[in-house]
């Protein structure tokens, strides 16, 4: 750390990722002599490298600041891509900016901290970018979870040789489209459903889900869409389901939350016009964008879902 510096420590969970933390976090920058030629190190998971991300881009109208994840959901995701925000009232990333940090820092040795509910927590994404990469790094995943324990080191020492091909996945999507006009919106496959049912459990539940949980839920309910809606094969389907099962217990979502679940997805930041744009896969590796999607196919995907359980 610079000899000059001033540690703020933040509440961890995504409950203090909201403007009271931001507030804080302000207030510590100013009351610290944080001036525009200062520097942010985001020093944690997803959510400090988004709310730190957030607060500096608008603190001054925006100050330089660096990520340095310590989680493989940080590491793979979060931290790159410029996407910095909040939550409000429970909505997901209601609030936020499009700002690069300046520097982005992957030391792989913070993964040896991680308790395994963390490494399934960013497993989730990095599933999901070999989805949509599909092809050699879909198999190499694959490979890993057939001929290693869950887990395991062995599991998690191959995962993260594979984090530079992994994080290149989403870092070439922002590359040509910074601020999610176009293709970027591929990279939210599995999270219209999934963060509905983040907010609906971050609302109702004394343990809520993860983002990662969550995320993986919600893309097998958006592999069922996939399936119906734009031809990916069952055998496809079969594959995506068989291998998020392998860290995933299903939890059967109630059916009196289905519909405040919907109100949440209804209301994502990919809506325009009234109408909800959804990326879907038409195959692996083949990622495509349906809008206009009804409610009961909405519906029928987490009953889907929850057909798994057992």
């Amino acid at each position: 750390m610079p000899l000059q510096h001033h540690q703020i420590i933040i509440g961890a969970g995504e409950e203090h990722k909201n403007l009271k933390t931001c507030e804080y976090i302000w207030k510590q920058l100013r009351e610290s002599g944080a001036d525009r030629k200062s520097v942010v190190l985001n020093l944690g998971g997803g959510m400090v490298t988004d709310i730190g991300g957030f607060t500096a881009a608008t603190y001054m109208r925006g100050i330089s600041f660096i990520n340095l994840p310590t989680s493989l959901l940080g590491m793979v995701d979060a931290s790159i891509g410029g996407k910095n925000g909040i939550d409000v009232d429970s909505f997901k990333n209601m609030v936020g900016t499009f700002k690069l940090p300046d520097q982005i820092i992957i030391w792989p040795d913070f993964l040896d901290t991680l308790p395994d509910k963390e490494w399934n927590n960013g497993m989730a994404e990095v599933i999901k970018h070999a989805l949509l990469a599909g092809n050699e790094l879909w198999e190499k995943i694959q490979n890993i979870f057939a001929v290693n324990e869950i887990n395991s080191k062995p599991f998690k020492f191959e995962i993260s040789t594979l984090l530079p091909e992994i994080i290149k996945v989403k870092s070439q999507i922002v590359k040509a489209d910074p601020e999610e006009k176009g293709d970027r919106i591929y990279l939210n496959f599995g999270h219209t459903i999934g963060h509905g049912l983040e907010s609906y459990s971050l609302t109702h539940d004394t343990h809520p889900l993860s983002h990662g949980e969550a995320v993986l839920m919600g893309m097998i309910c958006e592999g069922y869409l996939s399936n119906k809606l734009c031809d990916l094969s069952n055998v496809e389907l079969q594959s995506l389901i068989q291998t998020i099962r392998k860290i995933h217990v299903i939890h059967p979502v109630k059916g009196k939350a289905i519909p405040e679940i919907m109100k949440f997805v209804k209301s994502d930041k990919k809506r325009a016009s009234g109408t909800l744009s959804i990326p879907l896969l038409k195959h692996i590796g083949t990622p495509i964008v349906i809008s206009g999607i009804s409610d009961n196919d909405l519906i029928e995907s987490v009953h889907f879902y929850n057909s798994l359980a057992g």
